[in-house]
């Protein structure tokens, strides 16, 4: 249980960061001067974290809006194909010369693949930005079916759960990519592999089937820090490919943008980036110079700064999980990671995803209804939205056309006063020992209250 004296440093800490990348903005850019003034007008102090986190919270999304004001003037005043000689700067000040935007060179961010992307001794690694992680999927394929399906179906085994890769995949015809089983000791041309998935419930990648060609991971679940390295015996060629939106933006959503990490050991991997490169331009799934410009923000693509927010996300969440346990009565066991794999460093997830043991459609409604209120009774800043990585926490109710409806509950970057209450929220609703009984959850506390 944490103390008052450690909700207080949690706030700190928070307005510290803040801070941080303010000066950061402020010492790359010659146009904006948001300095340590940011949280000058607000009230951190007293008691009421929750108020103190919505001021947080406030204060992000103004840091959030003053940079993107910035790095959307060059495309403001720069056409989508500039006359000869027209140079257009971005927020950072990096020159960017281009003919027509689809094709915008993006070695302003691509450089940074050097620090960013792990090193592993023997093995070339290039870094490729992409539009979104879609797109760097999607791309991919395209090349993959251009340099190993020419002459018959490329086959290729899905290890995971993600709709939207399954969707893609779906649209190739079987005349050019044909899906084959993932079986252990069995091969494909190429292998597409999510360390951890979610499908209603958690599962964690076990056994592969040997690549032929390549071995491609999503780690978009997993973060940036996701080690590559217990994969290199698999392929000579592994490429791991992610969204760069959820949890290497500081929480800020800059932009949509995919990272296609290479990996190579044969000396394919700088073809198989310029091939990538050359589909991304053909396609227009590159990025514009708005995008290019919003993401030159100094602690995008920083691996210290990466390392250190993903690592206080999922450690909220495992916290979270470890607070919900296996022996629900009320929810299925497998809601992170963690409880699967144990403490290996791997099984990471951004979210808990709670399914119940005996589900509807109204128990769910009901369980969501009773999370918001209990929320607001115990004053936790608990926001009802999509998706995960903030630096604040979030909730939503899942309801996809296909597969298990079921409760995300995305713990971000921030610790202290709402971290903990949400963590002993669950616990008491996950130590509930019928769904019906759920209704009395709060009920103590409430008559309590009302004799004080």
């Amino acid at each position: 249980m944490m103390s008052r004296r450690q909700f207080r440093e949690a706030i700190d800490r928070d307005a510290q960061d803040l801070r941080t990348l303010a000066d950061a903005v402020a010492a790359s850019s010659d146009h904006l001067r948001i300095g340590t003034d940011l949280l000058a007008g607000l009230a951190l102090c007293g008691n009421d974290f929750r108020d103190q986190e919505r001021q947080l919270d406030a204060a992000a999304w103004a840091l959030r809006r003053a940079w993107l004001t910035l790095a959307h003037r060059p495309a403001d005043t720069t056409p989508k194909s500039p006359c000869a000689g027209q140079i257009a700067h971005v927020a950072t000040g990096d020159e960017i010369d281009f003919g027509y935007e689809r094709a915008l060179d993006a070695s302003l961010l691509e450089g940074r693949g050097d620090s960013y992307v792990q090193p592993v001794r023997g093995w070339s690694r290039d870094l490729v930005v992409c539009r979104s992680g879609q797109a760097a999927l999607a791309g991919l394929l395209r090349v993959a079916v251009g340099r190993w399906g020419r002459s018959q179906p490329m086959t290729v085994a899905h290890a995971g759960a993600y709709f939207e890769t399954i969707s893609l995949l779906d649209s190739y015809p079987d005349r050019i990519l044909r899906r084959v089983p993932t079986r252990q000791g069995e091969s494909a041309d190429l292998v597409i592999a999510e360390p951890v998935w979610c499908n209603g419930q958690f599962g964690v990648l076990a056994a592969l089937p040997r690549p032929r060609h390549a071995l491609l991971l999503d780690i978009t679940m997993v973060g940036p820090a996701h080690d590559l390295a217990p994969y290199l015996a698999s392929s000579p060629l592994v490429v791991a490919y992610s969204s760069g939106l959820k949890l290497e933006q500081a929480g800020l959503e800059l932009a949509n943008v995919g990272l296609v990490r290479i990996l190579s050991c044969d000396g394919q991997g700088a073809e198989i980036a310029a091939d990538l490169r050359h589909i991304r331009g053909l396609t227009g799934s590159g990025l514009t110079l708005d995008e290019l410009s919003a993401l030159s923000a100094p602690w995008f693509m920083d691996r210290a700064y990466a390392d250190r927010y993903t690592r206080a996300i999922f450690d909220n969440n495992r916290a979270l999980a470890r607070a919900i346990g296996t022996s629900s009565p009320l929810f299925e066991e497998r809601c992170h990671p963690a409880l699967l794999a144990g403490p290996t460093g791997q099984a990471e997830a951004p979210f808990c995803a709670l399914s119940l043991r005996e589900p509807s459609a109204e128990r769910y409604r009901r369980l969501e209804a009773l999370v918001e209120r209990e929320a607001e009774r115990r004053g936790l800043l608990l926001v009802e939205g999509g998706s995960f990585g903030f630096r604040g926490h979030r909730f939503e109710l899942i309801e996809p056309e296909q597969g298990p409806t079921f409760l995300r509950v995305a713990l971000g970057w921030r610790d202290g006063h709402s971290r903990q209450g949400i963590c002993d929220l669950f616990a008491e609703l996950a130590a509930t020992p019928s769904f019906e009984a759920l209704e009395r959850v709060g009920t103590s506390a409430r008559k309590a209250r009302a004799k004080r």
